[in-house]
């Protein structure tokens, strides 16, 4: 936890995931996010997934406002005023008819940077469905590339949305600094995923064809770029593009005669099966320990549980009772009108 955004006020009322992990990320840099919550259920999920919230809304305050009432916009509106960042993640129209539109909010504070997140965007023919990560990622193209294998993570939700939230909110902070303006940010997590095709889209632009799963040079065509079978089970991923790893790689193998086919299209599936086999004459952790001695790019594929073996805890306050800060907000809010 850092204290670099220290005194910047975030208003949060988005749901769910990706609003929520891009506030906490600024949360955790200092910033003080109050999430705005309705009354009774909150945040959908407190109920659908209690460790999901309680992971990403770490370090907020919680104010429990019923939209649907004239006072609690009113409420809202003031809070606005006096916050630098407001982030919200209904659909294109919601806000405005609740009386708190950017304009709105943008007349009663000039400096306030106001960010919409949504699924396809303000504006545009598929801006008023609903979705979730998965549309998100079959409408940016992303989805097409590894056809009947759904992601284990959400990437349309955590790229396109949180990371690019944060980023705009970033960008938009020292823009300030600059002009003394706030603005409105348009997030769209299907544009956030689009951005992740640098590759597909280069190759299409230079020659009219499709990327085609597994056949190109970093999804699996090479056997230099793949995965292997330990003995015990387990993956190893092999990222020996360049020759000199490539090189080193088959040295260490026992098969320096393969080098020179490294990109030879002929003799791939040999090079596979061979590699293959060597792989799983001996468990994963042994090739590791052999391996991570010279410059191979070879690596475990390591599972979550041990991925969060190492993780460091959340340097944060746990996550808020619903409407704990309620009282808090609202009190300190009136006071600094007196």
């Amino acid at each position: 936890m850092t204290d670099a955004l220290e005194g910047i006020t975030v208003l949060d009322l988005t749901r769910l995931l990706p609003g929520a992990v891009a506030t906490q990320y600024l949360a955790s840099h200092g910033a003080e996010v109050v999430k705005i919550e309705q009354p009774g259920t909150g945040d959908y999920a407190r109920q659908m997934n209690p460790p999901l919230f309680a992971r990403t809304n770490a370090g907020k305050k919680s104010v429990v406002l019923d939209l649907k009432d004239l006072q609690s916009r009113k409420l809202l509106l003031a809070l606005a005023t006096r916050a630098d960042v407001l982030v919200e993640g209904f659909r294109p129209g919601v806000m405005a008819r609740l009386g708190l539109a950017y304009e709105t909010v943008q007349a009663a504070n000039p400096n306030l940077i106001y960010v919409s997140l949504t699924g396809y965007g303000q504006h545009g023919p598929w801006s008023s469905l609903a979705g979730h990560d998965i549309n998100y990622i079959a409408v940016g193209g992303l989805l097409a590339l590894n056809l009947q294998i759904i992601p284990g993570v959400q990437i349309a939700d955590l790229v396109g949305g949180s990371m690019q939230t944060v980023v705009e909110i970033l960008m938009a902070l020292h823009q300030r600094r600059a002009t003394g303006c706030g603005r409105h940010i348009d997030v769209s997590m299907t544009a956030g995923v689009t951005s992740l095709l640098t590759i597909p889209l280069a190759l299409y632009a230079e020659t009219g064809q499709e990327s085609q799963p597994g056949n190109e040079l970093l999804s699996g065509r090479y056997a230099c770029y793949n995965l292997y079978q330990a003995r015990d089970g387990r993956w190893l991923a092999v990222g020996a593009l360049e020759p000199k790893f490539w090189t080193e790689l088959c040295g260490r193998l026992g098969c320096p005669g393969l080098a020179s086919a490294q990109f030879d299209d002929a003799r791939q599936e040999e090079l596979k099966s061979t590699l293959g086999s060597i792989f799983r004459a001996r468990d994963a952790a042994d090739w590791f320990a052999l391996l991570r001695a010279g410059d191979c790019c070879v690596t475990p594929v390591r599972t979550v549980s041990e991925v969060a073996a190492e993780l460091p805890p959340l340097d944060l306050p746990p996550a808020p009772a619903l409407g704990q800060h309620t009282h808090e907000i609202l009190d300190s809010l009136r006071s600094s009108a007196t």
